[in-house]
């Protein structure tokens, strides 16, 4: 099972944590997987790019924990950019209850 937390205190930073794998297909071939890996490697990317965000931490196979922070004249499109992504985190975790779940 894919385990999520996904947090934005405080208002200025966003903590990431994924681990462990859905079971659903092979390694490689999850759709699963590849959702949620697609989704934090998109809000860890664009927040760098659009935000000038500073990410630290790490993201590999089954396993990622980032932090993500910005300056305070960014804070408001930080909460924005957040909302989004839990959101997309969310629909997938409503979507295969077996496989992911989030805080």
């Amino acid at each position: 099972m894919i385990e999520i937390m996904f947090s934005n205190h405080p208002a200025n930073q966003c903590d990431l944590d994924i681990t462990g794998h859905s079971g659903l297909a092979k390694r490689g071939e999850d759709i699963i997987c590849a959702a949620a890996s697609v989704l934090a490697q998109t809000f860890v990317g664009g927040c760098e790019t659009e935000l000038n965000a500073e990410a630290t931490g790490f993201m590999d196979s089954g396993n990622c924990k980032i932090r993500v922070r910005v300056q305070n004249n960014q804070i408001e499109k930080l909460q924005a950019v957040y909302k989004v992504f839990y959101y997309g985190f969310r629909k997938l975790t409503q979507a295969y209850p077996k496989h992911i779940k989030m805080n």
